[in-house]
């Protein structure tokens, strides 16, 4: 009984060990992570054995766990994770922790793999008031949005649907056919914002830089071409999304170059 026992053990022991070797780990992160806010990361793990399948596997990045029941040999599965990044800035993901109980939850093994996931949080937002006053020489002109509108300039030719207004009707191109044709128009967007992160209200640079971002991310969801004063560095008025990244980025990572 004491040699069963003993190689039942053994046993145990080599399988428990190779379920958790040859293993892959890697995320992808989000291109929009806000400091102090619960962000849903995607995690891969990748089986890379030729023969055996790994069970009950828990998966560890910083703070937060992800459970998978089974990847089979040569397989990949995906799960997600709720992290929370702490401060602003760039942030790296270097290693994480895989243990499992299998075959018989007597003991829990674990490796540590390695990880190559970079990312720059973004100053958590904070309601607070915009700097108002007129746009400056730096972002005078009207900018042009891209949805539909009635004052900006023409986009297409459409048929008329009965809901546009008789303003809009190309009469002449209208006479040659059969139906009414209108213009669409771009609309126009509201008067571009400069923000110089000096002006910000707010005592200390944090605060100054969530405010920040809050007027950022409002202006720019409701059509309003924002730009960015950081110092000597001036960065102009646009509504992308893009635009909207680049600026959130600039303020992550103000004063911590």
């Amino acid at each position: 009984m004491v040699s069963a026992l003993l190689g039942f053990m053994t046993v145990s022991g080599i399988l428990g060990w190779l379920n958790i070797r040859y293993l892959g780990v890697a995320v992808r992160l989000p291109d929009e992570i806000y400091d102090g806010q619960e962000t849903y990361v995607t995690l891969m793990v990748e089986n890379r054995k030729r023969l055996l399948p790994s069970f009950l596997l828990r998966i560890g990045v910083e703070e937060a766990r992800a459970d998978f029941h089974l990847v089979e040999r040569g397989a990949t599965e995906s799960g997600t994770l709720a992290m929370t990044f702490k401060g602003r800035g760039r942030k790296e993901l270097i290693q994480a922790v895989v243990s499992s109980p299998f075959p018989i939850n007597f003991f829990i093994r674990s490796t540590t793999l390695p990880l190559d996931a970079r990312c720059i949080v973004f100053p958590r937002p904070h309601p607070c008031g915009p700097p108002e006053g007129p746009a400056d020489a730096r972002s005078r002109g009207a900018a042009r949005s891209r949805g539909r509108g009635y004052e900006g300039e023409m986009e297409t030719i459409a048929d008329y649907t009965g809901v546009e207004p008789l303003k809009l009707v190309h009469w002449r191109l209208s006479a040659r056919h059969e139906n009414l044709k209108v213009k669409q128009l771009t609309s126009l967007a509201d008067v571009p914002l400069m923000i110089d992160i000096a002006q910000l209200p707010g005592q200390s640079l944090d605060d100054r830089l969530s405010c920040g971002a809050w007027v950022v991310n409002r202006s720019i969801r409701a059509n309003r071409p924002v730009g960015l004063v950081t110092g000597a560095k001036v960065i102009g008025p646009d509504t992308s999304r893009l635009h909207r990244l680049k600026l959130l980025t600039e303020l992550a990572l103000h004063g911590s170059r």
